[in-house]
């Protein structure tokens, strides 16, 4: 995801050590002029709340949401201040299970300082971040088998995850990550655009809860690679690390073009699923504002190549340079200063068609051949020595 987005104004322990953390001011206008671009489909991946990301970046106009991992869905809108509308990944389960986890959770918040537990629309959280590292990593390995074995019979996934952070026990609706939200975007974005399939996909992410958006991300990146070595009779790639975990992502095919690039990518050098990694945000900052320059760029500059096919109407200039040009070109004088104005290979090319070759004759004789030669008179111009 481009952003992480942190709220835990519920809980004034948290408030009170950390900063309610929102994008910074420059990444939010790299995501609107990302956005702008109509080329593109920008979406927000969050394990935050439906209304932190709706506070924080509802005024970027065709930008897609996907709140807690990927349970709600916010489709792209060119509207903006406009109240969102929202689709649940998964169709609403029996919550039962909700009350007995935070009855287990609340046993283990009271024996362990510092620990707290967060609850959201979806899913439950037993968060440690703010107590002791060790007591609290080893109170949380036991939290979650104890949770395994309580919620076996129910639909659910138990995550420990968030270490390197402090970390935290999750229980959430089984079926619910970062991993499925991506490829139901990717099978929807017939639906949102007028594209057939997608050519370019870069996918970003942080932390372990964008591992499985990258691992699916990347194996349907390599799906149409292989796809492509084969018609070109090439032998296969590697296989990939075991830091992707492998699922079926063979739906996506008809969603993709054969010659896709894709680009995954993590944020701090660790063991990822990612093939490619970023030091830190603000290279990730660095990396968005190239992208923003290149389309920028391809809108206002042409090459050599691109003049020369616009003979051809493979290439347009948009109309007010195309008049522009013309109407410097035409005002030009022929020489200025003694230089002759040049010509372009347009002008060129109409010069020739206009321009008659002299045609060919043959010499009848060797007078004709050889013309008239006039001898000159060597004492009419005296020599001096």
């Amino acid at each position: 995801c481009f952003a992480q987005l942190d709220n835990l104004s519920r809980f004034q322990v948290a408030t009170k050590t950390r900063k309610y953390t929102v994008p910074t001011k420059e990444m939010i206008e790299t995501l609107k002029e990302l956005c702008n671009d109509k080329r593109n489909i920008v979406f927000v991946v969050s394990g935050k709340e439906r209304h932190s990301l709706t506070e924080t970046l509802n005024d970027i106009p065709n930008l897609g949401l996907a709140a807690e991992h990927g349970m709600f869905i916010s489709w792209p809108n060119s509207s903006t201040g406009n109240k969102r509308i929202w689709e649940t990944l998964v169709p609403d389960q029996d919550r039962s299970w909700r009350s007995i986890a935070i009855t287990i959770m609340e046993v283990y918040a009271s024996r362990t300082h510092g620990s707290y537990i967060e609850e959201t629309e979806m899913k439950v959280l037993w968060q440690y971040r703010d107590a002791d590292p060790e007591f609290g990593y080893l109170q949380a390995r036991e939290l979650e088998d104890h949770l395994s074995n309580v919620l076996r019979s129910f639909s659910v996934d138990i995550l420990h995850g968030g270490v390197e952070e402090g970390g935290y026990v999750e229980v959430r609706p089984k079926g619910v990550n970062k991993g499925v939200v991506a490829t139901h975007i990717l099978k929807n974005v017939p639906k949102i655009t007028t594209w057939e399939k997608i050519d370019f996909l870069l996918v970003l992410g942080d932390d372990h809860c964008d591992e499985p958006m990258l691992s699916v991300m990347r194996q349907v990146g390599r799906r149409a690679i292989d796809a492509s070595r084969a018609r070109n009779h090439e032998p296969p790639l590697p296989p990939l690390p075991a830091s992707v975990t492998l699922v079926d992502v063979s739906s996506c095919d008809n969603y993709v073009s054969s010659s896709l690039a894709t680009f995954t990518c993590t944020v701090g050098k660790k063991p990822s699923a990612a093939a490619n990694y970023l030091h830190d945000v603000d290279e990730v900052q660095d990396s968005l504002d190239t992208l923003v320059k290149v389309s920028t760029r391809d809108h206002k500059f042409y090459s050599s190549v691109d003049l020369r096919n616009l003979d051809q109407g493979g290439f347009q200039l948009p109309l007010q340079n195309s008049s522009l040009l013309s109407s410097f070109t035409m005002n030009m004088p022929k020489k200025l200063g003694g230089v002759s104005r040049s010509v372009s290979m347009n002008n060129i090319r109409s010069m020739t068609t206009e321009f008659k070759k002299p045609e060919p004759t043959v010499s009848k004789n060797l007078t004709d051949f050889l013309g008239t030669i006039e001898d000159e008179d060597d004492d009419d111009d005296p020599f001096f020595f």
